[in-house]
């Protein structure tokens, strides 16, 4: 059977859209959330959120921690707070901070400044900058049942910045 040159286009173009659609596949969650990363970086967010969702349904650790970071942005705290602690269970660094954030502020749940702290400083224990920096803002400020610490902040902030990635280094 012989196809026109229009049919040969189309079966072209459905041929490759069924390997990116197979490539896509065959991604997996740590993948899915660096190329949302890059999407975030160009804001395209919406696609960002899918992709991180689809990861943070397949129990992916880092992925559930970063998209509730953006749905505490947008001020979502129920599905936030359940994404940290899914997060934060699997000893996640990033969902310890983000959950300890949400403790410490107040946001979605009662403030609990101790069981902030609590993870803040097993998030520290991991060597994460992101738990540093709270910690020294704590210190800064004397919040969390912390003693106003000048010089603790500062040791803190320096740990903190020696920590912190490249990509974060603009925060």
């Amino acid at each position: 059977m012989k196809l026109s040159h229009h049919s040969s286009i189309v079966a072209a173009c459905v041929l490759a859209l069924a390997a990116l659609g197979t490539a896509a596949a065959q991604a997996g969650p740590a993948e899915d959330t660096a190329r949302a990363e890059t999407m975030i970086r160009t804001d395209d967010v919406v696609s960002a959120m899918g992709l991180l969702r689809s990861a943070a349904n397949q129990n992916y650790a880092p992925a559930q921690a970063r998209l509730a970071d953006m749905l505490r942005a947008a001020e979502a705290y129920p599905e936030a707070i359940e994404l940290y602690r899914k997060a934060a269970d699997q000893n996640d660094p990033a969902g310890e901070v983000g959950l300890g954030r949400m403790y410490a502020d107040g946001y979605g749940v009662q403030r609990d400044p101790e069981k902030a702290l609590e993870l803040y400083r097993k998030a520290q224990a991991r060597n994460h900058w992101q738990a540093f920096d709270m910690l020294a803002r704590a210190y800064r400020t004397g919040d969390l049942g912390l003693g106003r610490d000048l010089a603790k902040a500062q040791e803190l902030e320096a740990q903190a910045k020696a920590l912190m990635p490249a990509k974060d280094a603009s925060r």
